[in-house]
């Protein structure tokens, strides 16, 4: 079956416009047309559909389009999944900011992308922007990186065998020779770095979180702006495979 056999254009295009909401703002037309690239005849019959489903809401009056009750009852069967492993999981990143003084969050596998499922950022200094339940291609940056090292050898495969691997910005690693090359030092290292592959300026550095049977549970990442972290990084490093190692016994019993 060829790739583009694989799915139906209008429902892709449809869920672009779910994809666009991020936040709470609720967004204008405009915004609907500038975040998807979809057409104004396009946009609406699709809004109209997915607000007769549920999905969105329209607001008449200001002329703005908000997620739908459907939307968040999605949302939360996901949340659920995860429930046990955040609770053990948040006061160990908030205690992991503190110390390394940059945003701690922890990321999972999610088909081809992978997914923040909880953070914490210093209660003082310069922040890096992520927000629970962001979303980004697996190849992008050191969590990528380390999900894909560590995880299914038929989701690297998938990953990495793409036609196009997405930019972030003009730092992101696209050539899939380069990645694997990469991942194999990972493997070998244990820890992954990257600079502004994902968000421009900013450092990330990530480990595995390995469950008691060495299964991959997802990557612990420290992130932050490049000058603030580059003098830490060694730090940050040792801090990092130190709570892997405390979280790896732990953190399967959570998530079941």
């Amino acid at each position: 079956m060829k790739e583009s056999e694989r799915y139906v254009t209008a429902v892709l295009a449809a869920l672009k416009i779910l994809d666009a909401f991020e936040g709470t703002a609720p967004l204008r037309f405009s915004d609907l047309m500038n975040r998807t690239g979809l057409g104004r005849s396009r946009i609406l019959r699709y809004v109209g559909t997915l607000e007769a489903a549920g999905y969105l809401v329209i607001n008449p009056g200001p002329g703005t389009f908000e997620l739908g009750p459907k939307a968040y009852r999605l949302g939360l069967t996901m949340k659920q999944q995860y429930e046990g492993m955040v609770s053990l999981l948040r006061p160990r990143l908030e205690e992991l900011s503190v110390n390394a003084d940059a945003t701690a969050f922890f990321s999972v596998v999610r088909g081809r992308q992978r997914l923040v499922i909880a953070k914490s950022e210093p209660r003082h200094g310069v922040r890096y922007a992520v927000d629970e339940g962001q979303i980004r291609p697996l190849h992008v940056g050191a969590t990528g990186r380390v999900l894909l090292a560590f995880g299914s050898t038929e989701n690297l495969d998938a990953v990495l065998n793409q036609e196009t691997l997405e930019a972030l910005t003009d730092k992101t690693l696209t050539d899939a020779d380069r990645i694997r090359a990469a991942i194999m030092e990972i493997r070998g290292s244990g820890f992954a770095s990257s600079v502004g592959e994902a968000t421009g300026e900013a450092l990330a550095m990530a480990v595995p979180v390995l469950d008691s049977n060495r299964r991959m549970v997802g990557a612990l990442t420290l992130a932050g702006p490049i000058g603030h972290l580059q003098s830490r990084a060694d730090l940050c490093e040792e801090l990092l495979k130190r709570e892997s190692e405390y979280l790896s016994p732990r953190i399967t019993a959570a998530g079941d």
